[in-house]
């Protein structure tokens, strides 16, 4: 008669595929937040006239920031008035 806690090798593999089971059911809880945060940006790609993409290239450059960020910054603080105006406070763009 088999008796499993007298197989060793066979407690490890049995142990060693509940081990992969728990990392693989981990990772895939992980993938599907990621999934959903994702689902929440907005990925644009964005064409500066000349004088604008200077402006934004220099705040990149006195920041250490890539130009994208210096933008999604610039985003996150948008104000949309009452009367439809849309504006952003004065900041500092930071890492």
């Amino acid at each position: 008669m088999y008796e499993p806690e007298q197989d060793a090798q066979g407690s490890v593999w049995a142990r060693e595929r509940e081990e992969r089971l728990a990392g693989a059911l981990a990772a895939q809880a992980a993938f599907g937040e990621r999934q959903g945060e994702e689902a929440d940006e907005l990925r644009a790609e964005v064409r500066l006239s000349a004088a604008p993409s200077r402006l934004i290239q220099t705040v990149a450059s006195r920041t250490g920031l890539r130009p994208s960020q210096v933008l999604a910054q610039l985003a996150e603080r948008i104000v949309v008035g009452e009367d439809g105006t849309v504006s952003v406070p004065p900041f500092t763009p930071s890492w």
